[in-house]
């Protein structure tokens, strides 16, 4: 098998937003609907947003990635500008985690989300009525998509809740008690953490106590805006800031998204064209 090198968890769709210096927290920052992220979205072009992007996709590659998983917002749209740009760049390939455009379940715009991207990726527990988040991990089960979210970040979040949906990873768990790791352990689940972003709000992810647990860690970079999507980067930091071996880093990156991501197998495949 080809080597694989990939970058578990990004948002690119911000990599063109220059972030003014400033004390800023996850919700004012990232929140939805209303985040500084999320106002420049809605007032950015589409050439802007693509542009962005393909720098991204190609400091990416250029670091080593060849896979990337990304929690793609803005629905059908969304998906539409991250296939556009990665078609313009060689020799890295997209898995795209869906949302959609409002938090509640349409069946429609789930059917034609899952036709174009590889599984559904949320904000988080606390952003969705629960009967509709229920519906929309449902469904994407019985599409045989991916299903993810963010949990635990910035305030822990109810664990059982949250397994419940049956994820197939979940993203960060900076705020999770030893009994809700024990919990992720005990389901088998995988986490992505991402921990240069996460210190950019002064969150720290439990990575070693996740590693005693035999929690499956994978390694992302997060927002674009925040930090470089340069996986190596994220791989010199987790190694200087927690205590980890490199034989552990090296999975994050390669063995661990091959098992658990298909990555580098017969789906979530979308590579780009054009140099």
């Amino acid at each position: 098998m080809a080597d694989v090198c990939c970058n578990c968890h990004t948002h690119l769709g911000d990599a063109f937003i220059s972030l003014p210096e400033g004390d800023w927290t996850v919700e004012q920052l990232v929140a939805p609907p209303d985040g500084y992220k999320h106002r420049r979205l809605r007032d950015a072009s589409r050439d802007e947003v693509i542009e962005g992007m393909r720098r991204a996709l190609r400091v990416m590659r250029d670091g080593g990635v060849t896979h990337f998983v990304d929690f793609r917002e803005g629905g059908l749209e969304g998906v539409g500008l991250l296939d556009e740009a990665v078609r313009q760049v060689d020799d890295v390939t997209a898995i795209i985690m869906a949302r959609p455009r409002k938090h509640r379940y349409d069946k429609k715009e789930m059917d034609m989300l899952l036709e174009r991207a590889d599984g559904i990726g949320v904000s988080s527990l606390a952003d969705w009525p629960s009967d509709a988040l229920r519906q929309v991990a449902a469904h994407v089960h019985r599409s045989d998509g991916l299903f993810a979210l963010h949990a635990s970040e910035v305030v822990r979040e109810n664990i059982d809740a949250v397994l419940a949906l049956e994820p197939s990873f979940l993203v960060h768990l900076c705020r999770a008690t030893d009994d809700d790791l024990r919990a992720v352990a005990a389901d088998g689940v995988p986490v992505v953490v991402c921990p240069r972003a996460n210190a950019f709000f002064g969150l720290r992810p439990p990575i070693e106590r996740m590693l005693e647990l035999d929690i499956p860690v994978m390694l992302g970079t997060d927002n674009a805006m925040l930090v470089s999507p340069d996986i190596r980067e994220e791989t010199a930091y987790i190694r200087q800031h927690f205590a980890v071996s490199r034989e552990d880093v090296a999975a994050m990156t390669a063995a661990n998204p091959r098992k658990y991501l298909n990555v580098g197998g017969n789906i979530h495949q979308r590579a780009g064209g054009n140099p």
